[in-house]
């Protein structure tokens, strides 16, 4: 089995980790200091859920040279999805199944719109992982799990084999847009508001109103997926807002927040810029979303 994995940050260096220590035939594509990296020194994982592990799989900055794939793992941001995508489409051939790990909820539409044979499933996945200044991976928490979906259960039970294993656990869900919605709310309001304050949760929750605000957030969220006809639990918005108040640590912050600390490329726009346009177009009023989306943007034209 010829397996890629495009996008090697904190996920996509956890999923290959994973993948490596159970297969054979795993490639992944780097580019740059990363590609050097992980030529020199391998795929080195360290983890507080799976263990201390190295791994030495092809690396290769040219993925048409690999050939057809039977599975390629599309773990990139979102800003760089249709580059990621462009780039594998070489192996891509009628059998494979493009796995698609990414935040957000509209990626699957851009993707289809660019591989036009293959099978699609798309995913959610919760787990803390970041990459080192070495392009090491660290995972920190006792906790990673993926879900997945798509309308091919042949395909979503070939996934959920090669996934399930220590390390990852891994749910098939009759509808995966339910999964992806449920994990964008608490995006739309835990990225963005670490992101407009630029510190902690636990930084964030001290004050009051931003204790108030958080809540809104989510419920502008909720009330986009609901206008959209996503089956959202009734009970969501207290759920995501009372697990994320009273979890222990606090001491934690965003991916959007750390890259618009650094002033780098950030996927503001896949949370509040998606929300706030589906918004508009449905005529759901998300002011604090809106607000929140407009000064962080004019935040980063004034840097640069």
């Amino acid at each position: 089995m010829k397996i890629m994995v495009t996008g090697i940050g904190g996920v996509g260096g956890y999923l290959a980790s994973v993948l490596c220590a159970n297969y054979a035939g795993v490639t992944l594509i780097a580019r740059k200091k990363r590609k050097d990296a992980l030529q020199k020194n391998g795929l080195i994982l360290h983890s507080d859920y799976f263990g201390e592990h190295i791994a030495y799989p092809r690396i290769t900055d040219n993925p048409a040279s690999t050939g057809i794939q039977d599975i390629i793992f599309v773990c990139v941001k979102n800003y760089s999805l249709e580059t990621a995508v462009s780039a594998v489409l070489p192996c891509v051939a009628d059998h494979t199944i493009i796995v698609l790990v990414l935040n957000g909820v509209n990626h699957a539409n851009i993707v289809r719109k660019l591989i036009k044979t293959g099978h699609i499933i798309d995913s959610t996945i919760y787990i803390n992982a970041a990459y080192n200044s070495d392009y090491s991976i660290r995972q920190m928490g006792k906790f990673a799990r993926i879900f997945i979906g798509s309308d091919n259960s042949s395909c979503n039970e070939k996934i959920h084999t090669l996934l399930n294993h220590p390390g990852l656990k891994c749910h098939i869900v009759k509808d995966i847009q339910v999964e992806l919605w449920n994990k964008y709310i608490t995006n739309c309001a835990y990225n963005v508001i670490t992101a407009y304050y630029e510190s902690t949760i636990g930084e964030v929750f001290k004050k009051p109103q931003r204790l108030t605000e958080f809540r809104i957030l989510i419920e502008e969220a909720y009330a986009v997926g609901k206008g959209l006809g996503i089956n959202l639990d009734a009970n969501l918005i207290d759920t995501i807002y009372q697990r994320v108040a009273e979890q222990k640590n606090k001491d934690t912050t965003s991916s959007l927040a750390r890259d618009i600390i650094a002033r780098r490329q950030s996927e503001l726009d896949t949370f509040s810029g998606y929300l706030v346009r589906t918004a508009n177009e449905l005529n759901i009023p998300v002011p604090l979303s809106e607000k929140f989306y407009r000064e962080i943007n004019q935040r980063i034209k004034e840097i640069q």
